[in-house]
């Protein structure tokens, strides 16, 4: 455990936000940071990946490295109280990681982020990882199969992300390499994309996933059937004989009016209640030991809009699995 430490970054103090009342307590004042204050009853800890180049090789717009720390300033002056849970997260052990080191290139990032996961999961913490692009869920997900006999994985996105490596690895590759990669011992049946766009993905890739036998839900789909049915069903697929599921979440699922500051904004998407339905649905459910959350960039946000809306991600995650039977 000791180790990993040299390859973080504290995350700024500043970031914590309290207004220093008993009665008005704040996710600032609930999280604890920094490796004195770290102890072995921490049950989710929170990770920044600040960096973009998997965007930027993408062809994508810049900005994303900015992601983990706007995100923290939204979530840490959210209170923990929503009238009608049953249990609000101040029940569950909560811990800031910081950010990793992200020196050296994209695939020196990976390595790092990696290991740093692994040893967050061997001590049997939820990890949620702040991207960052969309790339750092292949390493987040081998080291999440890693030591598990099976796993599932739900991708919520507008797009496939199974581009193939050309020779580099970019953030539209991270799901290719999953399936491809031996290592990671998914079967591609565990595989599920939800949110997926029209006229926003290549025919090429979607034709991969099938002969792969992974399962699509498009877009028009969840609106036609509704987000509760599709997210359900989803899980069912990413769950069957499995041990644990991971799930992402890329921001640009949900349209740009709810979501104007992702990396690659679309006018059409999820609603911003949808999202946070599938957050605390894929919380509640005990199979789920990791998410991230990608692809914000506060350089096209307005307002914090979208930065706020990763925050509410976050909780409604958190009061999922605090509310777990």
């Amino acid at each position: 455990m000791s180790s990993i430490w040299k390859q973080l970054v504290d995350p700024d103090e500043s970031l914590f936000y309290s207004r220093g009342e008993k009665g008005d307590i704040r996710l600032g004042d609930l999280v604890k940071r920094g490796e004195k204050n770290f102890s072995l009853d921490v049950q989710v800890g929170i990770l920044g990946v600040p960096q973009d180049e998997g965007v930027k090789r993408n062809k994508g717009r810049v900005g994303a490295a900015e992601g983990p720390d706007a995100v923290r300033q939204a979530l840490y002056r959210l209170t923990p109280f929503e009238i009608g849970s049953e249990d609000n997260i101040t029940i569950l052990s909560l811990f800031d990681f910081g950010n990793l080191v992200v020196r050296g290139s994209l695939e020196d990032i990976h390595g790092r982020l990696q290991d740093v996961v692994e040893t967050i999961l061997n001590l049997g913490i939820t990890p949620i990882v702040l991207g960052g692009g969309h790339d750092i869920t292949f390493p987040d997900f081998v080291a999440f199969a890693k030591e598990k006999k099976s796993v599932g994985l739900i991708n919520i996105d507008s797009h496939f992300d199974v581009r193939e490596p050309s020779p580099q690895r970019t953030s539209g590759t991270s799901f290719r390499q999953v399936l491809d990669n031996s290592t990671t011992l998914i079967l591609p049946q565990n595989f599920v994309e939800v949110g997926i766009q029209p006229y926003a993905n290549a025919r090429t890739h979607y034709e991969y996933l099938l002969d792969r036998g992974s399962t699509v839900f498009t877009l028009r789909e969840i609106q036609e059937r509704g987000v509760d049915k599709i997210v359900s069903v989803s899980y069912e697929i990413a769950g069957k004989l499995t041990e644990a599921v991971f799930v992402s979440f890329d921001l640009d699922v949900v349209r740009g009016s709810d979501a104007p500051g992702v990396s690659a904004s679309s006018p059409s998407g999820l609603a911003a209640e949808d999202l946070l339905k599938i957050a605390r649905y894929v919380g509640l459910q005990r199979k789920t030991q990791m998410i991230d959350i990608v692809e914000l960039n506060p350089k096209y946000d307005v307002d914090s809009r979208t930065a706020k809306l990763a925050a509410l991600t976050i909780l409604n995650f958190l009061t999922g699995v605090a509310n777990r039977v």
